[in-house]
C-alpha cells in the first residue's frame, strides 16, 4: 500500500514539474518572438555623388541622426559622399540584389529600370518646388513607385530638391536658336539628351566630374545644372553666361534595397520612410534659401545672367516628350494636376 501511495505522489509530482516546465518554456518563447529583430543591429550604407558641404549631404546627417536615435541604434546609417560608395548605377545593382545600401538618385537613372518613371524629370512639368512635390501626391508616381519593388528597390521617399536646372555657357542663350550647334553636356539620361536636344542643342554624354576640363578644352560649350552644384563644382570658372532658364526642376530621392528594407521590423521601416520624407524637406528647405546665395556665387565668380524667352524654351522643350514616347502620360498627369 505504501509503496502505491509513494507511486502515486511520485507521478503527481512528475506531472506537476513537467507543467510548469512547459509553462516557462512557452513563455520564452512569447518573449523571445516578441523581441523578433528587435536584438539585431542593421546596417545601412548612403552614397550621393555630391560634397559634404551640399544641402543634400546635410539632409542625409539629419536623417543618420534620427533613425538611430529613434531605433535605439539598432539601424545605424553611414554616409557616403563624393560617390566614395560607387556610381549611382553600381550602388543601384548592389541594392537590386538585396545589399544593405541606399543611393540619392533621380527619376532618369531609375528610368532605366521602369521607362515611365523618367517622365518626372521632363522638362517644364513642373515651375517650382511645390509643383514638382504635387508630383509625388499622383496616381501615376504612387503606381510607378509600387512597381520598383518588382526591380528589387525601395524608394524611401522622393522630395529631395536639388534646384531648377539652369544653362551654364560660353555663348549667351536667350531662344532656342541660340542652342542651335552648341555642344551641352548630358548625364546620358534619355530625358536630359532628348530634351536638350528638342531645345536645339547637340548633346555630348559625359560624367559630371569630367564637365569641368572639358569646357576647359573646349570639347563642350556649356552645361545643364543647378546652382548649387555649379558652386559646388566651380562650373561658373570655365563658362561665361548663365540663363535661367528653369527647364528641369531637380527632385531625387532615396533609393534602397526592397529585400533589406522588408527584414526590418515593421515600426523600423516605418521610421525609415518618415526620417527619409523629413530630411528631404529639411535638405529642399535649405536649398530654396540658399539658391539666390549659389547664384550670386556664380555671378561673383564672373558668370553674367542672360534673360530668356522661357515660352519659347517651354514650346521647343514639349516636343521631348514625343520622342520620349511620354505624351499620353504626361496629358494624364497635367489633367491630375489640374493644370
Amino acid at each position: 500500500m505504501k509503496k502505491q501511495i509513494m507511486a502515486t505522489l511520485l507521478i503527481a509530482a512528475m506531472a506537476v514539474t513537467a507543467t510548469g516546465c512547459g509553462a516557462a518554456s512557452n513563455g520564452g518563447n512569447t518573449a523571445g518572438s516578441g523581441q523578433s529583430g528587435k536584438s539585431k543591429t542593421y546596417t545601412l550604407k548612403v552614397g550621393t555623388v555630391l560634397t559634404e558641404a551640399d544641402p543634400i549631404f546635410l539632409g542625409l546627417e539629419q536623417f543618420k541622426k534620427n533613425v538611430e536615435e529613434k531605433t535605439g541604434g539598432n539601424v545605424k546609417v553611414e554616409l557616403y559622399s563624393g560617390s566614395q560608395l560607387g556610381a549611382d548605377e553600381d550602388v543601384l545593382e548592389q541594392a537590386k540584389v538585396g545589399a544593405g545600401v541606399g543611393i540619392i538618385t533621380d527619376p532618369g537613372r531609375m528610368a532605366n529600370y521602369i521607362k515611365d518613371f523618367g517622365i518626372l524629370s521632363g522638362p517644364y512639368l513642373a515651375d517650382d518646388y511645390e509643383g514638382a512635390l504635387a508630383l509625388m501626391n499622383t496616381s501615376v508616381y504612387k503606381g510607378l513607385a509600387d512597381e520598383f519593388k518588382n526591380d528589387g528597390f525601395k524608394i524611401l521617399s522622393f522630395n529631395y530638391y536639388q534646384g531648377s536646372r539652369n544653362l551654364f555657357t560660353k555663348t549667351p542663350v536667350s531662344k532656342p536658336e541660340d542652342l542651335n550647334g552648341l555642344r551641352i553636356r548630358s548625364s546620358g539620361s534619355d530625358v536630359v539628351t532628348k530634351s536638350l536636344e528638342a531645345m536645339g542643342a547637340n548633346t555630348t554624354v559625359l560624367a559630371w566630374s569630367e564637365a569641368y576640363q572639358a569646357l576647359q578644352q573646349k570639347v563642350i560649350e556649356g552645361v545643364e545644372v543647378h546652382n548649387s552644384a555649379a558652386v559646388g563644382s566651380s562650373i561658373y570658372e570655365v563658362t561665361d553666361y548663365v540663363t535661367l532658364t528653369g527647364h528641369f526642376q531637380l527632385l531625387t530621392g532615396l533609393v534602397i534595397s526592397n529585400d533589406w528594407f522588408n527584414k526590418l521590423p515593421e515600426d523600423y521601416q516605418k521610421i525609415l520612410e518618415e526620417e527619409s520624407y523629413n530630411a528631404g524637406k529639411h535638405a529642399s528647405s535649405i536649398v530654396i534659401e540658399k539658391d539666390s546665395e549659389f547664384l550670386q556665387k556664380c555671378i561673383d565668380g564672373g558668370v553674367e545672367v542672360v534673360d530668356c524667352d522661357k515660352e519659347a524654351l517651354k514650346k521647343a522643350a514639349d516636343k521631348a516628350y514625343d520622342e520620349l514616347g511620354y505624351r499620353e502620360l504626361k496629358d494624364k498627369l497635367v489633367a491630375e494636376l489640374g493644370k
